[in-house]
């Protein structure tokens, strides 16, 4: 039992095969002498090898009466392709360096009456191709010149599999027009050198090859930018089970990345010289960068659109007050800017969603993954789609395949997750994607290799668990997406502490205007009060003591109200105990201050239950002042003013309902009304001076309380006090 070594063809050094095709010749100089040679030059020169090793390269050209440009020469530098006459026959040099060594590569030029077409060839790309059909006028050129029995545009995926979408095929040939191939029939390295060196041929797949030989080792011999280079014992038999003997790519290389191939393939042994090779790179590079072009342009057009709606989108997002608000009005815009099925947005621990999402429980799964994950996010931002098989225990019927989450920012749980749903689709492969071992003992260990699929017979396969791709303008929408709400976001954030600091110079306004009110007003009162006992004692009628015990109360009065003006500027400052309030009293006491504060003797006035509520006793009593107040105040010219308080217990609330039918309030006056010093329109035939709802709102929010409304112009207003509802058993405890 020997140990098992595994090699795939990935692995496979293509690039250094040590061995030339049998149309092609090959000499390596090093430090200006010959290192190695391929073994047909000993053959084409009519040359003892013995000579060759060591000699000045210079010397072996001019001994054979070959000229070279060597003005040009350059250890570090790539010669031009030049022709040159030996026993009347016509050779092509073309010269590269790779790693320090110079690379003279030689092979015979081909008759081909076809070669002198390329600006016509050219032209006709330019003038009559756009983007949907360049690549078939690039196949009708190349088989033109080269003549083959099949003619392919191969596409590579995003995952290194390809497709053949356009094809030239001659009559009574199988078509493999639509069909798939697997990554590994173009593995990655093959791949690096079809970006590196974009044209290749294998002219006689079953020939003979020479190998290289001379004083440099195998393993230093790079071939990467070789025209002469050998294929590999791996492609050989792929291209022999195709049935195919000679095998001839160009490289497209769209922006700088291998978008796909122009691959051509003849049943018979066929050599395409150098110049014919160059021609359709040529063509192949016009088609390559016309493509780029439209496809530039079209990008451009998009991404135009595209910000044109994110600009839309970021004003529609800054225009409503609340933010989370305007996230929720264009959640399906956000959406379809990605071409997504479903959108979740989690922000300020809330969740939005939009079109076809997973259920509840998945939701949290992906989010709680998302933040478990995230530090390994590449810029905040992750993509897949085949996201289900990362995340296997998603339960709904329509699994989310496709997925970009995208982080809101660093050390934040807040994100945006675009999904798209899984797409089961059928997938017509050359030959079904699955290759064979073989083995051999190489020094004491078996070597596992794997061969080449021996059919391409037509195999479909239904594909589940992934996604349709996300293309690259959706994955930028992605990021522009989130930059915008960032960007929103903070802008939100500048105006809140804008309005907090202004909120903070109002606080303080009012904490002077209270000190004023105690200061300018308790000075008069107190000579009121001082004037009202002295008149106590002179006798005087009946009424008349009444009146001056009414003045002294009234003073009294309005002296703990200035006191509880004072003691609420310093409630702000400070925290505040809440306490179960009784109210019944308070409210009586009010409604009848109210009366005759607002002269409005005959108000009809009727009060229906009125329970307890958690509170602070001077802020409540500052509330219902307020609101009872308005009411009597603003119902008082009314042909018949009438007041109603009802108090009710809902839940964990107490509820109280101040009705009145007094002037109301107008629907666009609704945005001031808890603003401080905002009065409405209709209300100039009333004094006031617009501070009170907005204290009330504020006393309110403090006791863990709200206010609202509901009104009408010229039909009256109900104010709702929502209070905390006292819990006796904590309030005894």
């Amino acid at each position: 039992m020997y140990p098992k070594e595994y090699v795939n063809c990935d692995q496979e050094p293509i690039h250094i095969c040590g061995s030339v095709q049998e149309y092609g010749y090959l000499i390596g100089v090093k430090d200006s002498k010959i290192a190695f040679y391929s073994e047909n030059i000993v053959e084409l020169f009519s040359i003892d090898p013995a000579l060759l090793l060591g000699k000045e390269i210079r010397s072996f050209f001019s001994q054979l009466a070959i000229d070279v440009n060597w003005e040009n020469y350059s250890d570090n530098e790539i010669l031009a392709v030049q022709h040159f006459s030996f026993e009347n026959k016509e050779y092509t040099l073309s010269i590269h360096t790779n790693n320090g060594l110079v690379f003279f590569e030689i092979e015979k030029v081909l008759p081909n009456h076809k070669i002198n077409k390329e600006y016509a060839s050219i032209q006709n790309i330019l003038r009559n191709s756009v983007d949907e059909n360049i690549w078939k006028i690039l196949l009708k050129e190349v088989q033109e010149i080269i003549d083959f029995d099949r003619v392919m545009i191969y596409q590579f995926h995003y995952d290194g599999s390809g497709q053949v979408i356009e094809e030239l095929v001659k009559p009574n040939l199988e078509s493999y027009l639509h069909l798939h191939y697997p990554e590994s029939d173009i593995p990655a390295q093959a791949r690096a050198l079809y970006l590196k060196n974009p044209v290749r041929i294998t002219s006689h797949v079953s020939g003979k090859t020479y190998p290289i030989v001379g004083i440099v080792p195998k393993e230093e011999i790079d071939l990467t930018y070789s025209v002469t280079r050998a294929s590999s014992p791996v492609h050989i038999q792929y291209l022999k089970n195709a049935h195919v003997e000679s095998s001839f790519s160009t490289s497209i290389i769209v922006n700088g990345e291998l978008w796909g191939m122009v691959a051509c393939q003849n049943a018979l042994p066929k050599h395409l010289d150098l110049q014919s090779r160059l021609l359709v790179e040529t063509l192949t590079r016009t088609s390559a960068n016309a493509f780029a072009s439209y496809r530039s342009l079209e990008t451009l057009q998009e991404y135009q659109r595209i910000n044109l709606n994110n600009i839309t989108l970021r004003q529609n997002l800054l225009n409503e007050e609340s933010f989370g608000k305007a996230l929720e009005n264009n959640i399906v815009d956000i959406m379809s800017t990605c071409d997504a099925d479903g959108l979740i947005i989690k922000i300020n621990n809330e969740i939005l969603t939009a079109g076809n999402i997973p259920s509840n429980s998945d939701i949290e799964k992906i989010i709680d993954w998302s933040r478990e994950n995230n530090k390994d996010f590449e810029e905040n931002i992750y993509i897949s789609n085949a996201f289900c098989n990362v995340l296997t225990d998603l339960e709904g019927p329509e699994r989310s395949c496709g997925i970009i989450i995208s982080v809101l920012g660093n050390n934040t749980s807040d994100m945006l997750i675009w999904l798209r749903k899984e797409q089961g689709q059928k997938i017509k492969w050359a030959g079904k994607p699955e290759k064979e071992t073989i083995s051999e003992i190489k020094d004491g260990v078996e070597i596992i290799k794997f061969s080449p699929r021996k059919s391409f017979e037509v195999w479909k396969e239904y594909v589940k668990g992934t996604s349709m791709p996300w293309k690259i303008k959706e994955i930028e929408s992605a990021k522009w997406i989130t930059s915008i709400i960032l960007k929103a976001s903070h802008t939100k954030s500048s105006k809140i502490q804008e309005l907090n600091n202004q909120l903070k110079e109002l606080n303080a306004e009012l904490d002077s205007f209270s000190h004023t009110i105690s200061h300018d007003l308790n000075t008069p009162l107190t000579v009121i009060k001082l004037n009202a006992q002295l008149a106590k004692r002179v006798p005087d009628p009946e009424n008349m003591q009444k009146t001056l015990d009414n003045i002294i109360t009234q003073v009294d009065s309005m002296s703990d109200m200035i006191r509880n003006v004072l003691e609420l500027s310093k409630i702000k400052k400070s925290e505040i105990e809440l306490r179960s309030v009784e109210v019944e009293s308070l409210i009586s006491k009010l409604v009848e201050d109210s009366k005759i504060s607002f002269e409005s003797p005959d108000t009809d006035i009727v009060i229906q239950n009125t329970p307890e509520v958690l509170g602070d006793k001077t802020m409540v009593y500052q509330v219902f002042g307020n609101v009872i107040g308005n009411a009597v105040k603003y119902s008082s010219k009314s042909e018949r003013p009438r007041v109603r308080i009802v108090g009710e217990v809902e839940e964990n609330l107490v509820i109280y309902k101040i009705s009145d039918n007094g002037i109301g309030i107008d629907k666009k006056d609704s945005n001031k009304m808890f603003k401080i010093f905002s009065r409405m329109n209709n209300a100039k035939a009333f004094y006031g001076n617009g501070v009170g709802l907005s204290i009330v709102h504020h006393l309110m929010e403090k006791m863990g309380g709200k206010i609202s409304y509901e009104s009408e112009a010229g039909k009256g207003t109900t104010f709702i006090l929502k209070f905390q509802k006292p819990n006796y058993d904590f309030l005894n405890s």
